[in-house]
């Protein structure tokens, strides 16, 4: 059946009226996101900007440790010597971190820091170092050594008694 009729015989029709819808929606697909391509692009760079600011930290509450200075009153910012009491199990992991800190040298890698006290059973690794960080036992590096640690000098590091927990 040569022409239209083997054309209608063998369901040519409607392969033909599938084909153009499914060429016809595609183009349609393709015109909404050129349509919004600006806004997807927006969207992207305020993405980027804002993975590149940094964040604020919130002030935490320290509720394990203590920092006070030697007279008893607030730290100061000054140069002075700050005593800083730590509960008995934060004092244990202080001290375990500062074995681990010891093979790197004077600067070390939190993430490397973190990996090694997971490795040895370190109970909340993450959060003391947090809360290290926030008492200042912990300094970030300047310059190029951005993202670089060592442990603060000037820093008297003493356990908290037991009347003084409760």
């Amino acid at each position: 059946m040569p022409g239209l009729s083997g054309i209608a015989a063998a369901n040519g029709w409607m392969i033909t009226v599938v084909g153009l819808s499914i060429v016809f929606l595609g183009l349609c697909v393709l015109a909404a996101f050129l349509a919004k391509l600006d806004k997807l692009l927006e969207l992207w760079d305020k993405t980027v900007q804002a993975l590149k600011t940094p964040r604020r930290r919130p002030e935490v509450k320290v509720p394990h440790a203590v920092a006070e200075s030697r007279e008893g009153a607030p730290p100061s910012a000054g140069p002075s010597e700050q005593e800083v009491f730590l509960a008995p199990e934060a004092m244990e992991t202080y001290e375990s971190f500062r074995l681990l800190t010891a093979r790197e040298g004077s600067a070390f890698s939190l993430p490397k820091v973190l990996e090694q006290a997971e490795k040895r059973g370190i109970p909340r690794p993450h959060y003391y170092l947090d809360q290290f960080l926030v008492l200042g036992l912990i300094e970030e590096l300047p310059g190029e050594n951005k993202g670089f640690y060592r442990w603060a000098s000037g820093k008297l590091i003493r356990q908290q008694s037991a009347r003084a927990q409760s």
